[in-house]
């Protein structure tokens, strides 16, 4: 009975002081929060749930229309097809402070990057390549002061494509949170 009476007793200690570590810590989580508000600098924060996962798929003829393909959390990406059936994409923000950062592989290995620390509204980044190689796949970036963040993998190709069609294309898909 002894016996019995001193490993539940063990076994509550032992229960009180993991109880009384995680009070702690939640506690000191809650000051670090709180000094770092003060101070102007933001815990890091993970969103997973509630997170938007979308394709999208443009094809279009040479000198098409724009289209929308992207238009999320203040980023927008369009498409088109110039007048030699070459897609031609942009990005553009509605944010007040925003960066996006990417790189993008054309059928040739090279590598094109794309950087801007200042994309605010009335900003405009190019997203295809300014090279002559437009088979090409990348993914961009993009974060908002706010924390929202738009991760987008795509591709895209000049005329002629998909079996042969006289028709450029951009295609892929992001996720959003």
């Amino acid at each position: 009975m002894k016996r019995l009476l001193r490993s539940r007793a063990n076994f509550a200690l032992a229960a009180s002081v993991v109880v009384l570590v995680i009070a702690s810590v939640g506690t000191s989580s809650a000051s670090t929060d709180h000094n770092l508000a003060a101070t102007g600098i933001h815990r890091a924060t993970v969103a997973s749930a509630g997170a938007v996962t979308k394709t999208f798929s443009f094809i279009g003829p040479r000198n098409s229309k724009t289209a929308t393909v992207v238009n999320i959390n203040g980023l927008t990406i369009n498409a088109r097809c110039n007048s030699n059936g070459q897609p031609v994409i942009f990005a553009f923000s509605s944010a007040s402070q925003a960066d996006i950062l990417g790189r993008v592989f054309d059928g040739q290995g090279r590598l094109h990057s794309i950087h801007n620390t200042s994309f605010t509204k009335g900003v405009s980044v190019q997203l295809s390549t300014s090279s002559s190689d437009y088979d090409a796949s990348g993914s961009v970036l993009f974060e908002t002061s706010a924390g929202k963040v738009v991760t987008v993998t795509y591709a895209f190709d000049n005329a002629t494509t998909l079996g042969k069609q006289n028709v450029c294309t951009v295609y892929g898909s992001f996720v959003a949170t």
